[in-house]
This record gives structure tokens, C-alpha cells and sequence, in this order.
């Protein structure tokens, strides 16, 4: 896989729309094949309430299982 960069911003999280921000985070957990918030504030350069809320997103999407103490999400892309 490419590096997921985004055309708007760059890797900039100031500049990112929550959107975008999203999107890359699904796209990141999907190549990785886990989820957890220390890997998307470490790859996607965000806060760690940002890589919470977006954790629970995907949560409520059906997307990645429920935390489970200090382990990673299970996937279910």
C-alpha cells in the first residue's frame, strides 16, 4: 500500500477535515489489521481524544471490536 497522504492537508491536523481525518484512520486500521489509539495518534499525528473518538466510531460502525484493557481492537473490516 501507498502511504495514505492526504491531498488537502498533508498529514497536517490542523488542516484536516474530521472527514478526512476518518477516512485515513479507517484506511490505516484496515492495512494494519489493528486498531488502537497509540497506532493512529502515532501514524496519523493526532490527539489521543481524537484517536478515542474515532476508535468509537468504528466501534459503532461495526468496524473494530470493543477495547479490551491495553490490547489492540480486534478488526472486523
Amino acid at each position: 500500500m501507498s502511504e495514505c497522504i492526504c491531498s488537502v492537508c498533508g498529514h497536517d491536523e490542523s488542516k484536516c477535515s474530521p472527514d478526512e481525518t476518518y477516512r485515513r484512520a479507517k484506511e490505516l486500521i484496515g492495512f494494519k489489521k489493528k486498531a488502537s489509539a497509540a497506532l493512529l495518534q502515532r501514524d496519523l499525528k493526532i490527539s489521543y481524544a481524537k484517536s478515542a473518538d474515532i476508535l468509537d466510531e468504528l466501534e459503532a460502525e461495526g468496524l473494530v471490536g470493543p477495547a479490551d484493557d491495553a490490547q489492540p481492537r480486534q478488526v472486523l473490516l
